[in-house]
């Protein structure tokens, strides 16, 4: 009796011993992964558990910040388009869009490097966009370059997309006048080829399936991150940066018009300040 228990204390010696070296193996891998998760991992927010859970998530948010980070340089004077369109064109030899002025000239009061698109339909909505553009960037260049006043730098340049039957494009125009600060000017349009007309922002949440709340809320959360930023900035440095008013009814989803899509399918809504003030001010947010 006395050799049988004294096997049972063997046997179950081995065990104990085996099973706290388990504990500690697994003790030791536990600690690796939460070091791994907490500094290495790249998906550690959306994804705690390495599941592979929020993945594509957090993918999209580096895509989308990297697209903010380049947004200045999209502005290259052509076009991209994706997918299968049809238009009528007023110009059977000309794209889509195209420059339709181009001037790259410094003078003692001035320097200019101009590129000013068209959009090549015929439809009396498109006439309508280019007389527009005329307006807001033709006429500026020459009150530029017929001006005597004062040194001017003045730059205009673009960018258009076509997807599928949305084509979208934007302008950007910055002046600087003397000692003034520099002004941004960011237009963009958005022209449904399938019927003529042009794209509300609305529609386009349609067709990406994505709803008015829910962008709401994206928009009033970066706003509110952009102007706290712009708050540590303004106390930390004492220079006079204006905020933004957050209940301004131009950040309402209903009242937006500055937007495009670009041909890898993201959203871009633009609010540039310098469409209605003097200033360079801009903020770009971007949706999947």
């Amino acid at each position: 009796m006395e050799k049988d228990t004294k096997d049972v204390d063997k046997i179950l010696g081995m065990n104990r011993t085996l099973f706290l070296v388990i504990v500690i193996l697994l003790c030791i891998l536990s600690i690796c992964v939460g070091v791994y998760a907490q500094f290495f991992y790249k998906y550690s927010k959306s994804d705690a558990f390495m599941f592979g859970l929020g993945r594509n998530q957090a993918q999209n948010e580096e895509e989308i910040k990297r697209l903010k980070n380049e947004f200045e340089n999209i502005f290259t004077n052509d076009i991209e388009t994706s997918g299968e369109f049809s238009c009528t064109k007023a110009d059977d030899k000309k794209d889509i869009v195209f420059t339709d002025k181009t001037v790259s000239k410094e003078s003692e009061n001035y320097s200019v490097d101009i590129n000013i698109p068209k959009i090549n339909i015929d439809s009396d909505v498109a006439k309508d966009i280019n007389k527009e553009i005329d307006t807001i960037f033709n006429t500026k260049l020459e009150s530029v370059t017929n001006n005597n006043s004062q040194k001017t730098i003045y730059n205009i340049a673009y960018k258009a997309y076509i997807n599928g039957d949305l084509l979208s494009l934007i302008i950007k125009s910055t002046l600087k006048e003397g000692n003034n600060a520099q002004a941004v000017i960011i237009k963009t349009y958005n022209y449904n080829l399938a019927n003529n007309a042009k794209a509300s922002f609305k529609e386009v949440l349609e067709a990406k399936d994505l709803y008015e709340e829910e962008v709401q809320a994206d928009i009033d959360d970066e706003l509110e991150y952009l102007n706290e930023k712009d708050k540590e900035l303004k106390e930390a440095s004492n220079y006079d940066i204006k905020l933004r008013d957050l209940n301004s009814d131009m950040y309402k989803v209903e009242n937006v018009d500055n937007f495009i899509v670009s041909t890898n399918g993201y959203l871009y809504v633009i609010y540039a300040y310098g469409n209605t003030e003097h200033t360079s001010k801009h903020d770009v947010i971007i949706f999947k």
